[in-house]
């Protein structure tokens, strides 16, 4: 398929789907330009430290459910190229065990 090609179908997609469409590109340049550099990446911070960013904004977020927590959770590592489902209930987990956040029998999340 060629740009022009490509272009026409793009314009018949609705805002909210170009919107959609334009970060998913620019993830996956970003993503490609990380891997085809990675001596210009920043050092990155240990997983201890970005356990102690996610739980901060957290509790100054307080999403109420699960879904919403993952949500937050991935938008907090989009501009860095976007984070997997996996690594989301890896850091839910944490956050868990940590005590940063606790459970309900209803499915809530509650800030101790």
């Amino acid at each position: 398929m060629t740009y022009n090609e490509l272009s026409k179908q793009v314009e018949q997609l609705n805002y909210r789907d170009k919107f959609r469409l334009a970060q998913l590109l620019i993830q996956l340049a970003r993503k490609e330009e990380e891997e085809a550099h990675p001596e210009q990446r920043p050092i990155t911070t240990s997983a201890k430290s970005d356990l102690q960013y996610v739980a901060d904004r957290v509790r100054k977020s307080k999403p109420s459910t699960k879904e919403k927590l993952m949500n937050l959770i991935g938008a907090m590592f989009q501009f860095r190229g976007g984070i997997s489902d996996g690594d989301k209930e890896r850091i839910f987990s944490e956050l868990h065990r940590a005590r940063h956040i606790a459970i309900t029998e209803s499915g809530r999340i509650q800030y101790p």
